[in-house]
């Protein structure tokens, strides 16, 4: 049987009694175990001078489910990146080259939080909004 349950905020698989009986291997190391370690540590680096909508899958890989945003695109006008509106924490790395702010915002959209040029934050979905929770300035 393949899994047709998936967790709400991760996107995790989520088997259920008798699914993937005698053939769990490939599931649990793509669908759970994988996409966990992304989850906690991994990084969804956007170079693109460009607004962004974060992928969201489930069961697959994804921007929205990783660890760090880290921005390296050099420009100069604002732009946004638009996570999902849920509950969620990011470490935000805003790298650019230039004088460029990025906005981490949810779904809808909200208004979000600004992250500078050199600016290194974590940013957490409060219920309604993603804020600031550290930042440091390089």
């Amino acid at each position: 049987m393949a899994v047709t349950n998936f967790t709400s905020l991760l996107g995790l698989a989520l088997p259920t009694t008798g699914d993937l009986s005698g053939t769990w291997g490939t599931t649990v190391n793509d669908s759970i175990t994988s996409l966990v370690d992304s989850a906690v540590a991994g990084t969804t680096t956007i170079s693109a001078d460009a607004d962004v909508t974060l992928s969201t899958t489930n069961g697959a890989s994804n921007q929205a489910r990783q660890a760090i945003i880290l921005w390296t695109a050099s420009g100069t006008t604002t732009r946004y990146i638009t996570a999902p509106a849920q509950s969620k924490s990011y470490i935000v790395i805003n790298a650019t080259g230039s004088t460029q702010s990025i906005v981490v915002r949810g779904a809808g959209p909200t208004t979000g939080a600004t992250v500078i040029a050199g600016e290194k934050c974590v940013v957490a979905w409060n219920g309604s909004d993603f804020v600031k929770v550290v930042s440091s300035e390089a």
